[in-house]
């Protein structure tokens, strides 16, 4: 993840599921490595700050993604 002048953020090493918490493993600002936990809730409460415009459109921007990594690549 970067911000809008293009420094990266977070770098995300993996996602993984335990029981019904997703954990995130990565970098925050290049140095610190951390583990998040996401629970249940945390993912609706982000569901919910997506709107639906931009639920509806996930399938697209996902399909954008892959098709981005697989010519990467």
């Amino acid at each position: 993840m970067f911000s809008k002048e293009g420094v990266e953020m977070v770098e995300v090493k993996s996602i993984q599921r335990k029981d019904d918490t997703l954990v995130m493993k990565g970098k925050v600002m290049g140095s610190m490595a951390t583990t998040i936990l996401i629970r249940p809730e945390d993912c609706w409460q982000a569901l919910q700050l997506l709107g639906w415009r931009t639920l509806l459109r996930m399938p697209l921007i996902l399909f954008r993604g892959y098709r981005h990594a697989a010519r990467s690549s």
